[in-house]
């Protein structure tokens, strides 16, 4: 499947390289890695827990080519922030796709999640998106961290990592009631916000019964890094 190109790739990178001086400018460095063993150990030693079965290396795979994660690390090299993405083709459309795609993942860890809707209605913005997308996860921030733009900063840099990577269609995610309503993901860069796109009668691990869509297409993206971009210059 033949990926949609890039309007302004030279503006992107300049986003990103304004994003990573920012990150340094706080005190931390950005690391980029697509080993999810990796990704396993650092996360279970930061959050004491395992990883959601969509970043789980050992039931899903996940090669460097389509996923990769990120991490801050501070002056003294103690890591203070993660996220994680991956790249999977949603066919015919991210809404019918989506709930079956978490099932599967999560039945193969031999773990049981009962949804309590089977698809959003036909006027969800997920069924306007088809093609390449990108999964975004797993986002923590040591809350020990007093740096507020960090999640602002640290997300975008990614986000925009990878929509230069892979050329989605789109970037989506599922957060909760309380992130999804108090302005962190319009910060961080998601152009759209839709309550109730997954609902659960049994809920994952860590999930809530009922989950938001966030999510930003590609040109949705790149108005992002051009506003970045003009307001650097004024």
């Amino acid at each position: 499947m033949s990926h949609p190109a890039l309007n302004d790739p030279l503006t992107i990178s300049r986003a990103m390289a304004i994003l990573e001086r920012d990150i340094r400018a706080m005190g931390f460095a950005p690391r980029y890695s697509g080993d999810f063993a990796d990704f396993s150990n650092t996360r279970r030693q930061l959050r004491g827990g395992r990883e959601a079965p969509l970043f789980d290396h050992g039931v899903t795979r996940l090669s460097p080519r389509r996923a990769f994660w990120m991490s801050v690390t501070d002056t003294e090299g103690r890591t203070r922030a993660l996220q994680a993405f991956r790249l999977d083709i949603a066919d015919p459309d991210l809404g019918e796709w989506a709930l079956g795609w978490v099932l599967g993942i999560y039945l193969k860890r031999n773990e049981l999640i009962i949804p309590g809707s089977l698809t959003p209605p036909s006027t969800s913005i997920s069924r306007r998106i088809s093609g390449p997308v990108v999964y975004h996860g797993e986002l923590w921030i040591d809350r020990k961290v007093r740096a507020r733009r960090l999640v602002e900063a640290f997300s975008r840099l990614g986000m925009l990592l990878a929509l230069i990577k892979w050329r989605p269609n789109a970037l989506w995610a599922l957060i909760g009631n309380a992130m999804a309503t108090r302005g962190h993901m319009v910060r961080m860069g998601y152009a759209h916000m839709e309550p109730g796109f997954m609902r659960w009668r049994f809920t994952p691990e860590a999930a809530e019964d009922t989950e938001w869509l966030g999510l930003s297409d590609a040109l949705s993206l790149e108005r992002m890094a051009q506003e970045m971009v003009a307001a650097e210059e004024e």
